[in-house]
C-alpha cells in the first residue's frame, strides 16, 4: 500500500503547520517542532513527501514561482517566505523519503474546492480537518498522490513545482 504525507509547514516551530497521511485511510494533525514532524514522518513511513512551501537554501524568485503567481503564489524572497523556504529546505533533508515541492492553493483551485473558509474546503473533501493547516496539508497529500497516479504536472524550469493536470 502506498502511503502519501503531506506536510503545510508554518515558517517558525512556534506556528501550526499541518500533517496528513493517505492511505487506506486518512489521519490529520497539527504539530509545531520540526522533531514532531520528523517522528510522524518515520513512524508513518511514507512512499512520499509533499512540502507546502518553498524549498530552498538560498530563498530566490524561481520560473516555477512566476508561473503559479496567477495562484496567488508568493516571491520566496519575501523575508517570511524566506524563513520558511530555509525550514523546508532544512526539514527536506532529513526525512529519507522523495519530496516534492506543492502548492496547496494552486490543487485547491485546480480541482474545484478552494474556498477562503477551511471548514468549506473541508466538506467540499469530505475531511475531518480541525484547521486550515490540515486542510492544506491534506491538499499536499493528495497532491503528491496524483502526482504518484501520473495525474500532475512539474511547473518550473529547473526547480519544479508539482500541481494537478488541469483538464
Amino acid at each position: 500500500m502506498v502511503k502519501f504525507a503531506g506536510i503545510d509547514l508554518a515558517a517558525r516551530e512556534k506556528n501550526p503547520t499541518g500533517i496528513c497521511i493517505i492511505n487506506d485511510d486518512i489521519f490529520l494533525d497539527t504539530v509545531y517542532k520540526d522533531d514532531e514532524i520528523l517522528e510522524f514522518i518515520h513512524s508513518m513511513t511514507p512512499n512520499i513527501v509533499a512540502i507546502d512551501a518553498p524549498i530552498m537554501a538560498n530563498p530566490r524568485m524561481r520560473d516555477a514561482d512566476r508561473e503559479l503567481k496567477k495562484y496567488g503564489a508568493m516571491p520566496p524572497s519575501m523575508p517570511s517566505m524566506a524563513e520558511l523556504s530555509r525550514r523546508a529546505w532544512n526539514l527536506s533533508k532529513k526525512i529519507g523519503v522523495q519530496v516534492i515541492e506543492v502548492f496547496s492553493t494552486a490543487t485547491a483551485k485546480i480541482i474545484g474546492v478552494y474556498s477562503r473558509d477551511y471548514r468549506e474546503m473541508a466538506l467540499k473533501l469530505q475531511i475531518n480537518a480541525k484547521n486550515r493547516h490540515e486542510v492544506d496539508a491534506y491538499l499536499a497529500a493528495y497532491t503528491a498522490k496524483l502526482w504518484w497516479n501520473g495525474r500532475a504536472v512539474e511547473v518550473g524550469s529547473k526547480e519544479k513545482i508539482i500541481i494537478p493536470k488541469t483538464f
